[in-house]
């Protein structure tokens, strides 16, 4: 797991912390980037990334695995012929 940086930081009085160096590097993050938080309940587990700049640049080709083994025209043929 040589991609997976593991680090410590430790909630302040005023609930702030302050995100590890070699992080914050790896991230490229910088003052004045928003970071976007998520809590899984099940897994208890806090997930922090950074918020895209473009949310439809940072989507753009997600699942374009999905259509590799159909073509654009099989698939919307099949689907009007559903209609």
């Amino acid at each position: 797991m040589d991609h997976v940086i593991k680090s410590e930081s430790e909630i302040r009085t005023r609930y702030q912390i302050t995100i590890p160096e070699e992080i914050r590097t790896r991230a490229k993050l910088n003052i004045g980037d928003s970071l976007l938080w998520q809590y899984d309940e099940i897994h208890q587990e806090i997930i922090v990334m950074p918020k895209p700049k473009s949310f439809s640049d940072k989507l753009w080709g997600l699942g374009k695995d999905i259509w590799e083994q159909e073509s654009t025209n099989d698939y919307i043929r099949k689907e009007r012929a559903e209609w």
